[in-house]
């Protein structure tokens, strides 16, 4: 925050013109003494806030500041003893140690007084971040003047510093209609109405705040965003390609453009802007994945492994879901030789994966081998599976599978039975089973199995498949 200055001073402290030039000079005194840092902040927001960079701009903070000031053409008077009880006791409070002129406040406030002096109160307690008192003062005083415009700003400004964006809309809108109208007042109206997901009106502040800072980024930026909520995508492209023209070196604007592109279908021109992030050392861990997806809907096999092992390192092991869906898309498009890098990779993970995350490796690693023909490593992989989990359902209809095309009926038939017994998988497993009695000829215990499965999971093509083989159960029987 900054300190006062000597023309900051005399605006705030000069009241309606009425002060005399004595009193003008003591103030210029006055001015030239450093304030305390009390006296010089302003309910400043953490730097994570979305409103940190606007609402801590020191030209801000100066303008809250100036609000203790005057403006007598828009607000309500103060008589002469009033007057002189500002100048003489507030003031200089207000200058060092705002927090005690609030007992002298206190005293000078009546139902008969003027507003100004519960404003005051208002914007000190504002100034403190005791966000409770400073809007019941501040209404106090728009109680007594409802056209008292800084009253309504500063209503507006704590609503959103508290974060009651709907409560904000109201005072910041009265303040525009008194003549008002400045960027911040205009950034901030949008910022709530888009919170409020009133995005016509949203953007219609926002290009109004752009009139007075047509190169403030928050304010393009929640231009771009505005459009993005009302599907206006290439209106949002647009303004995007501005800013990054501008601010190459913003990460968020590649990813926030990126996304738009995937919006439009635009695979392409999303992947050359995950790149860029990824180049730029500033691609996050699921913008990684993100481009390791791309590249593999684009059959380029070695760039999305290249992404995917980025990824993981830079998430660390922090959200294996994400690694473990990767290795998932390369089992499934058949990209076996990058599935095993990327399984290697994930089983030198610090901290090591979970009990159940690397029981899904495992599984992977099975579906691997097998896809590749590996039936007896997929088998050995499949055995550590089970000694970590004996009821495993997937991992005992996966080696049922391999079994009963190897002709081990009876090993089979065992992880079939077994894994009907599981929640979940009875369906299956009774359909592999018939299956199995099928190429036995046991028809009609196939038919048994497979009713039961149907009241269990009813299905079409299983209902099918069960009438088929009905069929041939009565043939076998006239037969």
């Amino acid at each position: 925050m900054i300190p006062f200055t000597r023309s900051l001073l005399c605006l705030q402290l000069v009241c309606a013109g009425t002060l005399f030039a004595a009193d003008r000079t003591k103030l210029d005194r006055a001015a030239e003494k450093s304030s305390s840092p009390e006296a010089t902040q302003f309910a400043p927001v953490a730097a994570e806030h979305p409103l940190a960079e606007l609402w801590n701009d020191p030209e801000f903070t100066r303008r809250l500041l100036g609000s203790y000031g005057f403006l007598s053409e828009a607000e309500p008077r103060l008589t002469a003893e009033e007057q002189k009880a500002f100048r003489d006791k507030i003031v200089p409070l207000l200058r060092e140690h705002p927090k005690q002129a609030i007992p002298e406040l206190e005293k000078l406030i009546k139902p008969e007084a003027s507003a100004v002096f519960d404003f005051t109160l208002g914007n000190i307690y504002f100034q403190t971040e005791d966000l409770t008192n400073a809007i019941t003062h501040f209404e106090a005083a728009l109680a007594k003047f409802p056209d008292f415009r800084r009253a309504q700003k500063n209503l507006g400004l704590v609503y959103i510093r508290a974060g009651n964006y709907e409560a904000a809309i109201k005072p910041l809108s009265r303040t525009v209609s008194l003549g008002g109208a400045d960027s911040k007042t205009l950034g901030l109206l949008g910022f709530a109405q888009m919170n409020r997901q009133r995005y016509a009106s949203a953007e219609a502040a926002y290009r109004q705040a752009l009139l007075f800072e047509p190169e403030n980024l928050d304010f393009r930026l929640g231009l771009v965003k505005c459009q993005l909520a009302q599907a206006n995508y290439d209106g949002a492209l647009v303004l995007l390609d501005e800013l990054i023209r501008q601010f190459p070196e913003k990460d968020s604007l590649w990813g926030l453009q990126a996304n738009v592109y995937l919006q439009k279908d635009q695979p392409a021109k999303a992947t050359v802007n995950f790149e860029m992030l990824r180049r730029l050392g500033k691609a996050t861990a699921a913008q990684l994945f993100t481009l390791g997806d791309l590249y593999l809907a684009q059959e380029i096999r070695d760039q999305a492994l290249s992404a995917y092992l980025e990824g993981v390192q830079k998430d660390g092991g922090a959200n294996p879901a994400k690694a473990l869906r990767a290795a998932e898309l390369l089992v499934s498009r058949g990209a076996l030789a990058e599935a095993k890098q990327l399984f290697a990779r994930l089983q030198g993970v610090t901290p090591p994966l979970s009990g159940t995350d690397e029981l899904r490796l495992l599984k992977l690693e099975a579906k691997a081998a097998f896809a590749a023909g590996e039936g007896e490593r997929a088998i050995a992989v499949l055995e550590r599976l089970s000694e970590r989990n004996p009821l495993e359902g997937e991992a005992l209809l996966l080696a049922g599978d391999h079994y009963a095309r190897t002709g081990q009926k009876e090993k089979a038939q065992f992880r079939y039975e077994t894994a009907a017994k599981l929640e979940g998988f009875e369906a299956d497993a009774l359909l592999k089973q018939a299956q199995l009695k099928v190429q036995g000829q046991k028809y009609a215990e196939a038919v048994q199995l497979l009713r039961k499965a149907q009241k269990s999971k009813p299905r079409d093509n299983v209902q099918r498949y069960l009438e088929r083989v009905e069929q041939l159960a009565l043939r076998a029987k006239g037969a």
